[in-house]
């Protein structure tokens, strides 16, 4: 599969019904053999459902899309302009009610007035997450969200009584794996870290409601 080719399809991936005929036209793929070829590749990765006549995609299809580009060589500030932070918050609520957590999103306070995209509650325990999609990530540009997002779990745990870890989810981390301990995590990682994040509390922020 031609990887510039599957990156025009981004923009016309959205959850719901589509013709092969209007895939093709959101897409600006030429040719109608080339769109049918990209429609069987998605299909082969998991990505949609033929419904007769029709695809139907899923909330996360798009960003898995992009995922699968990236993998093939596009550069992740090309794939960045077609993604919007919300297709980030549906993947890790995905991902979270995958692992048994309670999810919650776009969790607002007034008083500090800051809102945490999506919560992952397991009990006492909890993931406070930032949905970015960063052209390029630095330990410069990640640091000032970093010690927000610190603020956010500390409120969310404060008000809450549980523990949080904050979390910032981003398209491509590069070499950043840590800001101040806070995870950078990938979205492509997103998966394993929330598997194997309880076993490396010591090494990571973690907010008490005493905090």
């Amino acid at each position: 599969m031609n990887a510039n080719v599957l990156s025009m399809t981004i923009p016309a991936i959205s959850a719901g019904r589509i013709s092969a005929e209007e895939f093709q036209s959101h897409s600006g793929i030429a040719g109608r053999t080339v769109a049918d070829s990209v429609i069987e590749f998605l299909l082969s990765q998991g990505i949609g459902r033929a419904d007769g006549k029709t695809i139907e995609f899923a909330a996360t299809d798009r960003l898995k899309t992009a995922m699968l580009c990236m993998r093939l060589g596009i550069d992740a500030e090309q794939v960045s302009r077609h993604l919007h932070w919300h297709d980030f918050e549906m993947l890790a609520s995905e991902a979270l009610r995958a692992f048994g957590y309670r999810v919650q999103t776009n969790v607002r306070f007034t008083k500090p007035r800051m809102e945490i995209d999506v919560i992952g509650i397991d009990g006492d325990f909890s993931l406070s997450i930032d949905c970015k999609h960063w052209k390029k990530s630095s330990r410069s540009s990640l640091l000032p969200y970093a010690k927000k997002q610190v603020r956010r779990a500390s409120e969310f745990a404060r008000r809450n009584n549980v523990h949080s870890v904050p979390v910032l989810l981003t398209l491509h981390a590069g070499d950043v794996r840590f800001i101040d301990r806070v995870p950078v995590v990938p979205v492509s990682q997103f998966g394993s870290f929330v598997t194997e994040v309880k076993g490396f509390l010591g090494e990571i922020a973690v907010v008490s409601p005493s905090s």
